[in-house]
């Protein structure tokens, strides 16, 4: 778990999220203690990948899952959270101006290709789309030193979508995330130099 200001910070964010979501229905978990196990818990296992002065593009942010607990747990950062969907949006606007996190912005939109968003060192989405979707519509954002690191389910499914990755342009990995519960992987993915 993060450092005790962080850690205070993710459960102010996880009792607003549940309290907004009781009214708007912006994720599917019942209890804060739900989204701590299954979303936060997730959602941090991505940190060490990230690099303290990284600028971070989460794509379909939804409720904030990983965005809004990167930009928490990472205040060095400029994390970027895309999301279409305005109800969400506008909670996600709502915590960054509650939680004072002057290191996240909040885009309401769809991320299309050939955007306007910037290049990134790093770019996350959490179910969001497949990998071949993921890098048509962002692959202008990446840095050329850059990676995805992915939020993906079984390998099974992770190889089936890898099969449409040009290797000639991107190298891949596919790491086991620490969850007892289900199958989880992140896939890492970086441009060959």
């Amino acid at each position: 778990m993060p450092n005790p200001e962080h850690k205070e910070k993710i459960y102010q964010f996880v009792n607003k999220a549940t309290q907004f979501n009781k009214h708007h229905n912006i994720f599917q978990r019942t209890s804060a203690e739900e989204v701590l196990k299954k979303d936060v818990e997730e959602s941090l296992q991505i940190n060490p990948h990230i690099s303290k002065h990284d600028t971070i593009l989460d794509i379909g942010s939804g409720g904030g899952f990983p965005g809004a607990v990167i930009a928490i747990s990472n205040p060095k950062t400029q994390t970027h959270l895309v999301e279409s969907n305005q109800k969400k949006a506008y909670f996600l606007k709502q915590i960054k101006h509650d939680l004072f996190l002057d290191n996240m912005i909040v885009h309401n939109q769809r991320i299309e290709t050939h955007n306007n968003l910037g290049e990134f060192s790093l770019i996350t989405a959490r179910a969001f789309a497949t990998i071949k979707k993921i890098l048509t519509l962002s692959e202008n954002n990446l840095l050329q030193s850059g990676k995805y690191v992915l939020f993906k389910g079984t390998k099974n499914k992770i190889k089936e979508e890898l099969t449409s990755l040009n290797t000639n342009k991107f190298k891949y990995e596919i790491i086991e995330q620490d969850n007892k519960e289900k199958e989880r992987h992140f896939v890492v993915i970086k441009k060959h130099e």
